[in-house]
């Protein structure tokens, strides 16, 4: 299976998303294995996907809640050992465009030295109705320099090459609320990662989900990362501590997206 795309996702009570997500990851266009981890979910995956019958459709469910970040070493682990060269992170309750695996593998493909290739998104509210775009900057430079500020990356639009999680890895449990950020501030560190120019998920904003529920515990876990990767020479990395600190100090009243204009994104990737 080391020719095909491993597709990661970490589900924990989405029966009322999963089908729909689940159904989108089958419609790509590339070969990929899904492996869904059922985080000990009060209904089990296995029944909710019952209908699904699909020989490209792994679950493993666990016997205890271990939370995003364990759920997906799980998984992870799983997936190394079955010899896979590419991981696609997606969440139960998002959308993948077709060409999404085809188009992120066909760029590492092209691109050795990168590491990390996400893509922009679709914003779309819990009846899946269209809220927003997020176009993200897409130039490896500018990415490095942002990831001192903030989480410049939508970790559900990452894929990532199976190695680096064997060089630096699996996710850090230690960062509940901040686990996406940690590992992608860990591989920027001596790897260069990129965005695609193209709206390939569409990312489901949910009332219960971390950003809304738990928004201080993620600036804490924020602020935590930003001290582990701090470089005393960089003006980003004091301007990211200030920003996160005034953000715990006067949180906002809603929290959105770590975004930029296409028009912005377009102009630092140059084109």
């Amino acid at each position: 299976m080391s020719d095909t795309v491993a597709v990661l996702m970490a589900a924990y009570n989405a029966e009322k998303t999963i089908c729909e997500s689940v159904a989108s990851v089958l419609r790509s266009t590339h070969p990929f294995h899904l492996y869904i981890v059922d985080d000990c979910s009060w209904t089990p995956v296995a029944d909710v996907l019952r209908p699904y019958d699909d020989t490209r459709i792994e679950i493993i469910r666990l016997a205890c809640n271990a939370g995003p970040a364990g759920a997906r070493n799980a998984g992870l682990q799983k997936i190394l050992r079955d010899g896979h060269n590419l991981v696609a992170i997606m969440d139960a309750d998002d959308l993948c465009h077709p060409e999404r695996v085809a188009k992120q593998a066909a760029y590492l493909a092209s691109h050795p030295g990168v590491a990390v290739v996400g893509c922009w998104e679709h914003i779309i509210d819990e009846r899946s109705e269209y809220v927003s775009d997020v176009a993200l900057p897409c130039d490896p430079a500018e990415i490095r320099k942002l990831l001192y500020l903030k989480m410049c990356m939508s970790h559900p639009t990452l894929m990532i090459r199976s190695e680096i999680f064997r060089m630096l890895g699996l996710y850090a449990e230690r960062y509940r609320a901040g686990e996406d950020y940690e590992l992608v501030r860990r591989i920027a560190v001596g790897h260069d990662i990129a965005n695609l120019p193209e709206y390939l998920l569409h990312y489901r904003l949910s009332t219960g989900g971390m950003s809304m529920s738990s928004r201080k515990r993620q600036l804490v876990d924020r602020l935590r990362v930003q001290l582990a990767y701090f470089h005393l020479l960089k003006w980003q990395a004091w301007a990211g501590v200030v920003r996160t600190l005034s953000l715990l100090i006067v949180p906002a009243k809603r929290a959105k997206p770590d975004t930029i204009s296409p028009e912005r994104a377009k102009a630092l990737q140059g084109t």
